[in-house]
Parts: structure tokens; C-alpha cells; sequence
């Protein structure tokens, strides 16, 4: 019980109940993740999806995106982050918070699993990864945080979706090549505690949704996102 409240305390505090406003453009992600993305381009090193990411063609774009799809559980969550974050540019913001927070449960979780013991230096993958998942969160958390906290109904919704597609653990070894876990013996009981983490923040999301609101007016967090739309993603939200 002691691990499951922590986890739960740890996801709570992360994702921040009102995200405070901040300078720039509030449609657009600036970030800058080293080896895998930069916003000034944008950049995008991550295999196979970089380039139709990276294009601001829409239908090349919806393509590469729909093709990940097809291969969700073989995606990494830098590949998830950097969708979210582009999801998010090119104005599929709904879509954009459900791939953050599947970006989100699985950083966390690599992080959760990820043997320390094997982190290795700047330029060894384990290094870049364990770090890279902290990075992006703290970079794209703020802009899709602060829409997403807009509709809490919604961003509710979408964070039990994320629980109930995270229920396993995927084939991480598989996933990311020449990294070191911890015993595969663990895994499962480690994500179930991340799992239930995420549940009691969609209850509490849920239980504060007045509170969230009014933080949200007060520090100019309504203002800046309120103007922001959503295109519909064909065959998402």
C-alpha cells in the first residue's frame, strides 16, 4: 500500500493540477530533446516516423500518424512524445493530450523498470532514454496540460483510457534495443502500482474540478488556452 500511495502522490504532483500560464505561443511547443527532437525545424530523429512527423503536409502528417497506430505496442515513448507534441502544432489537440498521456504512463514506466545499474553515460542509449523521458514531459506538460485541464470531463476520460491500454507490460526488450531492466519478474507488479497511481488521480481530477477551475481563471491559465481549438483526427478525437 505504501508504494501504490507513493506512486499515486508522484503521478499526482507531476502532471500539476492547473498548469500556470507562461510565455509564447500557447498553440505551439517549444522544445529541445536532444538526440530525438528540436521544435526549430522541426528536427525529428527518431526512426522510421521522422520524417512524416516532421512534414507539415496534413495528409502526409494523419498518414505517419495513422501508421503508428497500427504499430502502437511496438512504440517507444519518445515516438509517443514526439507525436503528442506535433499532434498538438498542427491543431489535433484532443488527440494530442491521449498520446501525452499514453507518452506519459510509458516513460514513467520505462523510468520505473529501467535497471540503474546499466545507465551508462551521455551517448549510451540507457543514459539518453532514462533522461529523455523526463525532458519531454517537462517541456510539452505545461502547453497540452494547460488545454487538456480545460475539460476536466474529457482529459478524464482520456486518462482511463490510457489506464485500461496499460493493464501490461509490453516486450520493452524489444522496444528498446541494448537497454538494460530489472528483472521481468517485477514488472508486472511495479506496473500495477503505476496503473493505480494514474486511477486516484482521475478521481481526484474528478473530485477538484471547481478547484482546477478557479486556479485555472485566477493564475491566467483559462485566458491563455480558452482560444485554442481542435480539428477532429480521422478516426480519433
Amino acid at each position: 500500500m505504501r508504494a501504490l500511495f507513493a506512486v499515486a502522490v508522484a503521478v499526482a504532483c507531476a502532471l500539476s493540477l492547473s498548469a500556470p500560464a507562461t510565455a509564447g505561443d500557447a498553440g505551439r511547443i517549444d522544445a529541445y530533446v536532444t538526440p530525438y527532437y528540436d521544435s526549430t525545424g522541426p528536427v525529428i530523429r527518431i526512426g522510421k516516423y521522422s520524417s512524416g512527423l516532421a512534414s507539415e503536409n496534413d495528409a502526409t502528417f494523419v498518414a505517419a500518424i495513422s501508421q503508428m497506430k497500427k504499430e502502437w505496442s511496438r512504440l517507444s515513448f519518445v515516438e509517443l512524445y514526439v507525436a503528442a507534441i506535433r499532434l498538438y502544432d498542427l491543431g489535433y489537440r484532443r488527440e494530442a493530450a491521449y498520446w501525452f498521456y499514453s507518452a506519459q504512463y510509458s516513460g514513467r514506466q520505462f523510468a520505473l523498470l529501467f535497471n540503474q545499474k546499466t545507465i551508462g553515460s551521455i551517448g549510451d542509449p540507457g543514459f539518453e532514454l532514462y533522461h529523455a523521458q523526463d525532458a519531454f514531459f517537462q517541456l510539452a506538460g505545461p502547453d497540452i496540460n494547460g488545454y487538456a485541464f480545460g475539460d476536466i470531463d474529457s482529459l478524464v476520460k482520456v486518462i482511463q483510457r490510457v489506464r485500461s491500454a496499460n493493464r501490461s507490460v509490453p516486450d520493452l526488450h524489444s522496444i528498446y534495443q541494448h537497454v538494460g531492466f530489472i528483472s521481468k519478474a517485477d514488472w508486472q507488479n511495479k506496473n500495477a502500482q503505476l496503473n493505480a497511481g494514474l486511477g486516484t488521480l482521475a478521481t481526484s481530477l474528478e473530485s477538484q474540478k471547481t478547484q482546477i477551475a478557479r486556479e485555472r481563471a485566477q493564475n491566467g491559465t483559462t485566458a491563455r488556452f480558452s482560444r485554442l481549438t481542435s480539428k477532429q483526427f480521422p478516426g480519433g478525437y
